[in-house]
Parts: C-alpha cells; sequence; structure tokens
C-alpha cells in the first residue's frame, strides 16, 4: 500500500491512505473478535449443552435458557454465559427465583459490585441491591405520586440514560430481576450505541472520535426541573469527562451519551444538546433497541457502557413494580479512539 502518491496531493493523500489502512485493520479486528467469540460459544455449548444463547432475530441481545442462576455456576458455565454477554451486551434469563443474595452471587462473578447508600432503597439489607420501585419498603404500599425521591427517580430513569455515567468511571454492567409487575406497562427499553455508531459515516466517526462529553447528575434534574442536590451530595458526585465515543477492550466503539451528557468540550450549550440527543435520537431506531416485557423471574443483564435503558410509564397510583437492580463497578477510565 502507498502512503505518498506524486501528483495526487502529497502528504493529504498519505494521511487518506493511513485512515484508510486502519479503518481496514479496525474492521478486520472486529470480524475475527466476532467470529472467534461464536466460535467459543459453540465449542462451550458442546461442552455445556444445557445452555443454550438465541441471538433475538430483530434488534439487539440474546436470551439465555437452561440456566439456574440461583445455583453456584461452574467454570464453564460461566465462561458460556461471559462470553455471550461479550458478543451480544444484553442478555435475557427466564423463569428465575433469585432472593438478593443470590442475586448479589451472580453478579459478583463479573466484578465488584457498586454500593447503594440510602437504606431505604436497598433490599433485604444489601448495600448492593437497589430496590426499583414504587413499593414503600416500611409499610409495603404504594408510595405518593408526588413523593420526592420517588418522584425525582420515576422522571430521571423515564429518559434514555446509562447508570452512573456521571462517575469518573463508569459502572461496567447492570441487572434488573423482575418480582413485582404490573398487569400492563411498566417495560423498559434498551437501546444498543455499538450498533448505531456502526450505522455512522465515516466522516461522522472521524468528526465524534475527537469530542469529549461532559456528564453530570444534575443535568437530568434540570432537564426534569427538578431542585438541585445539596452541594455536600454534589460535591461527592462532581462532573466527570468522557470521550464521546470509546473503544472496548474487544475492538468494537459505542457512543457514551445518556441524559447525564450535560454537554461537549469547546461547544456551546445549544449545540451539544442538538448532537447528543440527534445521537440518541439514532441510538433508539428499532433496529439498535429491544423492549422487554417484565414477568415475575426475568433477570436482564446489559453492557452499562454501550447500552442506554430507559423505563416505561405504568401506573404509578394503582399498580405494583418492584425489580432489584445490582450494578457492577467501574475499573478503569473510557478509552477513547486511537
Amino acid at each position: 500500500m502507498a502512503f505518498y502518491r506524486a501528483g495526487t496531493g502529497g502528504r493529504k493523500q498519505a494521511d487518506f491512505d493511513i485512515i484508510w489502512f486502519r479503518f481496514r485493520v479496525s474492521k478486520l479486528y472486529i470480524l475475527v473478535y466476532v467470529f472467534s467469540n461464536i466460535i467459543l460459544l459453540i465449542m462451550l455449548g458442546l461442552e455445556s449443552s444445557s445452555i443454550s444463547v438465541s441471538s433475538r432475530a430483530n434488534g439487539i441481545g440474546a436470551e439465555i435458557s437452561g440456566v439456574d442462576l440461583s445455583n453456584s455456576l461452574d467454570d464453564k458455565t460461566f465462561a458460556s454465559i461471559s462470553a455471550a454477554f461479550d458478543t451480544y451486551r444484553l442478555l435475557i434469563f427466564r423463569g428465575q427465583d433469585l432472593t438478593a443474595a443470590e442475586q448479589v452471587a451472580f453478579s459478583e462473578r463479573f466484578g465488584r459490585l457498586e454500593d447503594f447508600p440510602d437504606p431505604k432503597d436497598q433490599a433485604d439489607g444489601f448495600k448492593t441491591v437497589l430496590r426499583v420501585t414504587n413499593i414503600d419498603r416500611t409499610t409495603g404500599g404504594i408510595k405518593p405520586v408526588d413523593d420526592p425521591g420517588h418522584k425525582s427517580f420515576t422522571l430521571g430513569t423515564s429518559s434514555w440514560h446509562i447508570d452512573s455515567s456521571f462517575r469518573k468511571l463508569p459502572s461496567r454492567a447492570s441487572m434488573l430481576y423482575g418480582i413485582e409487575i404490573p398487569e400492563e406497562g411498566g417495560d423498559t427499553m434498551f437501546a444498543d450505541t455499538t450498533i448505531a455508531y456502526d450505522a455512522l459515516s465515516e466522516d461522522r466517526r472521524q468528526e465524534l472520535h475527537k469530542l469529549t462529553v461532559i456528564h453530570d447528575f444534575e443535568e437530568t434534574r434540570r432537564r426534569h426541573k427538578l431542585p438541585p442536590r445539596p452541594p455536600e451530595v454534589q460535591a461527592a458526585t462532581p462532573p466527570a469527562r468522557h470521550p464521546l465515543v470509546t473503544q472496548r477492550e474487544n475492538g468494537r466503539r459505542a457512543l457514551f451519551i445518556g441524559s447525564h451528557a450535560a454537554g461537549i468540550d469547546g461547544m456551546s450549550y445549544e449545540d451539544a444538546r442538538r448532537l447528543i440527543d440527534g445521537l440518541a435520537a439514532e441510538a433508539s431506531k428499532p433496529e439498535c433497541t429491544y423492549r422487554h416485557k417484565w414477568s415475575p423471574g426475568d433477570l436482564v443483564m446489559f453492557d452499562n457502557i454501550c447500552v442506554m435503558h430507559q423505563a416505561m410509564p405504568y401506573d404509578l397510583a394503582g399498580s405494583r413494580r418492584l425489580l432489584h437492580r445490582t450494578t457492577v463497578a467501574g475499573n478503569q477510565p473510557l478509552a477513547p479512539v486511537d
């Protein structure tokens, strides 16, 4: 491959050739990685035949069957699940029957879990299990719709977001487990920003690679006209800066956006808002999304770097909804594109 061609633009042509070469190498790396992971899944499937991994025909993710997550998983079974998660980024396990302790044990196989400091939000005394619910833990009744904490959480989760994107070390993965489910509504939507990135033109990708996004928990509160958190709480989680496009360990690239994205370095708030909202719209197209209609016993595990999610409406005053969430803590900053 020539990196300089006389009469065709000199240095500009050389730069173009280098970019084109890197792009082809990157594509080849991704193809090799995905193919090797599929082969690994097949091999693991032969050794652990009780587990079935079925990619969804439309949208994103895969369903896992033939495994009871309440049991301690042997290494081969866990390797099958881990490889599937790396490949599909969203996994659906149906028909589970988990205590909070059993959900914690499964989640901890993927790494250290985040704590949820408010005792009233914790499940069964576990600091690492968050009650995602409209049910008061003390009374067992449905919370008032205008309860400040409940209102802010409901509004915040109704927008496309990535859990804890405002942390300097963003969370790696989240697990949601369904316990009490409304008869109507209360679904959860998921959107894979890896697929959205892949659909962009190469010129658009190059533009986005240069950008750094400011993620701030207060942005979500401002957009929903909620009062700011106390200064000491804000000080504990100050805004964090992350690359708009991050490159994962497997070579795949994803858009790191969501409702906590408050601005872009070197750009006006209005221009940044238009760009971020436009990318969110691209990522929420049908080919990038999955809508999960909950049943008791469902566990959905999703990559918290490249999968946004949002809670869909339901009758907050007349229906009970209880999910348990565990979140695998981040262990390194997001990697920008080389």
